[in-house]
């Protein structure tokens, strides 16, 4: 699961002040907007305006100014104690097998921080060239739609869908019926509403419940999918069997994960650095290799009908190259960004064990990423299709 961040976990913001900003930025938003549609239609001024607007990345996309909002915003959040409860929470699921507890408290302020720099948009994506990110993320949707075959008035199945973005694109693009599962309250909540306000009430639903133990009987869907959503299961055998009961003769199961290539050697200790890191940071489970989702979906009877590396195509860049274009990998590897932080610490401009934080939630694993998928131990461009029987 990944849950939402309600405004409860910001106690230094008052739900009044708060409803009163809104208010406040929705007026100045209005002006802005007035103004600057006028701006833009002076000859010459316009198209200065545009060509510098153009160059200013969209505040729901992904922005290295993001991480100075994010400073500012969690000015006064407890970072000591966050940091605690997470090694905490990461020590117990590594003794008992039981990830769900840390991964929910590690998303209780990266769920809002992730959304903070990258907008919507949690997992990556192919990155096309001439295309923008948002643009890529649109072409993933339809891409999606086509591994399910997703056909109109069929009963598709997403799991650990988050606020259900995919599923209800996938709705759209097909016609199909799509059912998001999620274990988060803040997720059914937010994705019923999301329904709502995209008029797919006829179409789409959110089910509270665990992909290990599906609440739907034998033979429910023609297609079941999921999107980097069994990183976080520690039971990966558990969670295809479920998937394959709830499948009906033919239908299909298609995943796109982040998972450990076949490069990845155990005995490279730069190899287990980087893919350690990932698990330990986000609080999850070891990653799984794909050979475990093959071994897996072959004892329960599905049939590998495709497995295809989307960045492969032409004109394509890497999964992780988001990271790299906006500059947010050369700032974080950086070490005198790491200084910097640290005296920012010690002179109380920002948050006590914030340096912590940074390095151990932020550093890493974004860092981790773009190492592990350089050196192709990692990828989170590979899209897997099974059938049933």
């Amino acid at each position: 699961c990944v849950p939402a961040v309600p405004l409860l976990y910001f106690p230094f913001v008052a739900r009044d002040g708060f409803d009163a900003m809104q208010t406040i930025g929705h007026g100045l938003e209005l002006v802005v907007s007035k103004t600057w549609s006028v701006a833009t239609a002076i000859p010459v001024v316009g198209s200065i305006l545009k060509r510098v607007r153009s160059l200013v990345p969209d505040a729901d996309d992904q922005n290295i100014l993001s991480l100075f909002v994010l400073v500012w915003r969690y000015r006064l959040f407890d970072f000591t104690n966050f940091m605690r409860s997470h090694r905490e929470a990461l020590k117990r699921g590594q003794e008992t097998g039981d990830f769900v507890p840390g991964v929910c408290n590690y998303y209780k302020v990266m769920a809002d921080i992730i959304t903070l720099a990258s907008g919507p948009f949690w997992h990556f994506v192919p990155m096309t060239k001439g295309l923008t990110r948002k643009q890529c993320h649109d072409q993933f949707h339809h891409t999606i739609a086509k591994y399910l075959d997703a056909k109109q008035g069929e009963n598709i199945l997403e799991f650990g869908c988050g606020f259900g973005e995919i599923g209800r694109q996938v709705a759209k693009i097909s016609g199909a019926n799509v059912t998001g599962l999620t274990m988060a309250d803040e997720e059914i909540v937010g994705g019923t509403e999301r329904i709502k306000e995209a008029g797919l009430e006829s179409q789409c639903k959110m089910v509270q419940g665990n992909y290990h133990s599906m609440p739907f009987k034998d033979n429910s869907f023609d297609k079941i999918f999921g999107v980097y959503t069994l990183k976080y299961s520690a039971h990966l055998n558990e969670a295809i069997a479920e998937f394959a009961r709830c499948l009906k003769p033919g239908g299909r199961l298609v995943s796109y994960e982040i998972l450990v290539s076949d490069k990845y050697n155990k005995e490279d200790k730069q190899h287990r650095y980087y893919v350690d890191n990932i698990s330990h940071s986000t609080c999850m489970p070891p990653l799984w290799p794909a050979t475990a989702f093959r071994e897996a979906a072959s004892r329960v009877g599905l049939v590998l009908k495709e497995e295809t590396d989307l960045c492969a195509a032409p004109n394509t860049g890497t999964w992780y190259s988001c990271f790299e274009t906006t500059g947010i990998y050369s700032l974080l590897m950086s070490s005198l960004t790491f200084r910097l932080v640290k005296v920012g610490e010690s002179v109380r401009i920002l948050p006590r064990s914030f340096a912590d934080f940074y390095d151990s939630c932020l550093l890493h694993p974004t860092t981790d990423f773009v190492n592990a998928g350089r050196l192709g131990i990692i990828t989170g461009s590979v899209m897997m299709v099974w059938e049933k029987p």
